[in-house]
């Protein structure tokens, strides 16, 4: 930082700000990538997302979207396209009456088990000669740089 200049950002930050332009270059990649993946099912990377989300168990559109860091409505959009695909139905909430469960239907559950089997292939060839230190190091520093956020 300069004598004065209290706007300077510090090396880290001028490495933290060109981490956050790669991550939004990375993140569209991501996105392209996914849509690829998932095309031959009709889906796009969005709703490959909320497909995963829910493959534990039906959650709610709020928590989906509090867990996949979304909009609560854009995860309703994508509810109400998967379930027009036959992907995943509504069902009742015991925990609450209005707030309807997103569930897998069996359609949906193969998809997403095929999706895997094309995304393990995929992802052991894009990580092919990158270390597993050098990955947790990249998964430790951006889990960090999320926890400051």
């Amino acid at each position: 930082m300069k004598n004065g200049d209290r706007h300077a950002r510090t090396p880290s930050a001028e490495i933290f700000t060109a981490l956050i332009l790669e991550t939004f270059r990375f993140n569209g990649q991501l996105l392209a990538a996914g849509n690829r993946l998932t095309q031959e099912f009709g889906l796009t990377s969005a709703l490959w997302q909320v497909l995963g989300a829910i493959d534990e168990k039906p959650l709610p559109v709020a928590q989906i979207a509090r867990n996949m860091g979304l909009t609560r409505q854009s995860v309703r959009r994508s509810a109400h396209l998967l379930k027009d695909k036959g992907f995943v139905d509504f069902q009742e909430n015991p925990h609450h009456r209005r707030a309807k469960l997103v569930a897998l239907t069996i359609p949906g559950r193969d998809a997403l088990g095929q999706i895997r089997a094309i995304q393990t292939d995929w992802a052991n060839a894009v990580a092919d000669g990158i270390s597993v230190q050098q990955l947790k190091s990249a998964v430790n520093t951006i889990m960090l740089l999320s926890s400051r956020l």
